[in-house]
């Protein structure tokens, strides 16, 4: 290569230094004319600028004709679509992103606010983002069921309702009108919540009008001390009588169900139509007639609950002698109405199914005797009949896509109320606001009965190191009294209490007793959460987080022995209430049932 460049550089030496090749005062070489000179230059100058025109005009017509195709692309995926969710009712393009939005929401909630759309990923066609009635927008922070619901739902009618009373059976009246009454848990709310949702999807399935049993001191809930009674509707967005102050608006449970007031069914088919009598008496009758709108759990008050409902269960036409944890009840749409006997013929697959769901329990059938029964009671309140158990574990509806309309059913109706979720929802968008993300916890302390899960401020603060950030904001809900318990865990977090937020929740103008609601709503939106295991209260707030799409590996527990319990799939067993399972909230917006594959 060196000695090719050598000779190079002397020509070009030689090249330069010769006079003859020296330009000439008027800038041309010796022998080249001036005008064939600008002919050519004229040449270059015309083929350069036609160059830059052709491959300007080529770009806009490429750009043009890509424009084109993506338009009749767009319109073509449009119209497609559009056939699609006629003919299958399958979910709209906004699913794109459903991936990207899990992933946010798992990762971090800081921008759940951002989040918001008028349809909700995965859910189908018709189904919108539930409202909140508040004075500031929280949907996007909270709100978590479809209101309206989706077309398929609006349109969805029970196979348990079609066939027709036995006359023979039924009283001899015009009105077929058929009742669901029962009593609530004797434990706290949400044993007393677990319950209720059976009761609305027992009553709504059999087209049964639902009993509201009356106002009564609940357990742990009478922080008011001008007025101790509270009905459960009084916590579930319940539209009510226009003319009462249950009135919370509408999207609540009475939009599926049918319901009427213990008070106002012991005037229609009591005292007027005389369906069924009163006690005989007189001193009883007296005590019952006064405890249908308000009672009391004292065999020797005026208004005794317990008179009440046990004449109640003395008048029914059926009284299931059911328990939670030993009882399950098989919903068979295919063979229900066949029999009056607890067998129905069912495939070898079928039966396999119910044995796996029931477990060690034992199966009972919905039949064409508990259909006829005019007035069904549940004995719920007494010991031996509780129905402690999620009611997506009680119930088993045979069709899959029957049973995740009514675990539907649950999510969209069965809600706590708006002023609930409106105050909740402001100190969520506040927390977020402020520090951009939180975690949670469930630190339950009080009458807990489990004291292996009653742990010590130390082991909550050792067993989340690896889960929390330091110095990440914690949201705590808890039963504890004394505050410097929660001293280990200030020393690496920065905790938040309801109580910290009380003027901007309006916690003033609100009952009382919304306290614990309102921590379960702020809870299920951490970024993590860490509750009490065989607490139905931590529970629920792993439910809400699979209703809102979060995974549970962002849920655990602060005792170690079942710190990741909610991290691999697991089917509902006992002890049915410790905890929530995945078969609750999973793929429900589907026809299929839930199954392992759904949840990694």
């Amino acid at each position: 290569m060196r000695r090719s460049a050598k000779p190079r550089q002397d020509a070009l030496a030689v090249a330069t230094n010769n006079p003859a090749r020296k330009p000439q005062t008027n800038g041309h070489y010796p022998g080249t004319p001036s005008n064939q000179i600008g002919i050519v230059r004229i040449l270059v100058v015309a083929l350069f600028s036609f160059i830059i025109l052709a491959v300007t005009a080529m770009h806009l017509y490429l750009t043009k004709m890509e424009i084109s195709d993506v338009n009749a692309q767009t319109n073509n995926a449009v119209s497609v679509q559009r056939v699609v969710r006629q003919r299958h009712g399958q979910k709209s393009t906004e699913q794109r992103n459903v991936q990207t939005l899990r992933a946010a929401n798992q990762q971090s909630n800081a921008d759940v606010g951002r989040q918001h759309t008028s349809h909700i990923p995965e859910r189908a066609f018709g189904s919108k983002r539930g409202h909140i009635l508040c004075d500031t927008e929280v949907d996007s922070y909270v709100s978590y069921w479809s209101d309206p619901r989706s077309q398929q739902d609006q349109l969805f009618q029970s196979p348990f309702s079609k066939a027709p009373i036995d006359l023979n059976q039924a009283q001899s009246t015009s009105d077929t009108t058929r009742y669901l009454s029962f009593e609530p848990d004797c434990g706290g709310w949400n044993n007393i919540r677990m319950e209720f949702e059976i009761m609305v999807v027992l009553a709504a399935a059999t087209n049964r009008t639902l009993i509201l049993p009356p106002d009564y001191p609940v357990y742990l809930l009478q922080k008011d001390k001008q007025s101790r009674h509270r009905g459960i509707q009084d916590f579930f967005q319940f539209d009510g009588d226009s003319n009462s102050s249950t009135n919370k608006g509408s999207g609540g449970f009475d939009e599926v169900v049918n319901v009427i007031t213990m008070r106002d069914f012991f005037h229609k088919e009591i005292l007027e139509k005389k369906s069924y009598p009163l006690p005989m008496d007189e001193a009883n009758r007296t005590t019952v007639l006064s405890s249908t709108t308000k009672c009391n759990y004292k065999a020797k008050d005026k208004k005794s609950c317990i008179y009440l409902f046990d004449h109640m269960s003395t008048i029914a036409d059926f009284v299931p002698l059911w328990n939670g944890e030993k009882h399950c009840l098989i919903m068979d749409d295919a063979n229900w109405f066949k029999s009056s006997l607890d067998t129905m013929t069912q495939s070898t697959d079928q039966r396999q199914k119910i044995l796996d769901f029931c477990a060690d329990r034992t199966p009972v059938y919905y039949n064409r005797h508990l259909h006829d029964s005019r007035l069904i009671h549940f004995r719920s309140h007494e010991k031996d009949t509780r129905l402690l158990v999620h009611f997506y574990a009680f119930l088993y509806f045979t069709n899959p896509k029957i049973g995740n309309y009514y675990k539907r059913l649950v999510r969209d109706r069965v809600r706590y109320s708006d002023p609930i979720h409106c105050a909740a929802g402001k100190v969520v968008k506040s927390i977020l606001e402020e520090f951009g993300s939180y975690s949670s916890m469930h630190i339950r302390r009080g009458d807990f009965q489990w004291p292996k899960m009653r742990i010590s401020a130390e082991e909550w603060l050792k067993n989340t190191l690896h889960i929390f950030q330091e110095n990440e904001v914690i949201y705590i809900c808890t039963d504890e009294t004394d505050m410097s318990f929660f001293d280990p865990l200030r020393s690496r977090y920065r905790l938040k209490l309801l109580s910290d937020y009380s003027e901007l929740a309006g916690l003033s103008s609100l009952d009382p007793n919304f306290i614990g609601m309102i921590d379960v709503v702020i809870a299920s939106r951490g970024r993590q959460f860490v509750g009490t295991y065989f607490s139905s209260f931590s529970a629920f707030i792993g439910r809400l987080r699979g209703y809102h799409g979060m995974s549970g590996t962002s849920m655990h527990y602060g005792y170690l022995g079942r710190m990741n319990e909610t991290h691999s799939w697991m089917t509902p067993h006992s002890s049915y209430s410790a905890r929530e399972f995945p078969t609750g909230w999973l793929a429900i917006d589907g026809d299929a049932e839930p199954s392992e594959m759904d949840f990694f």
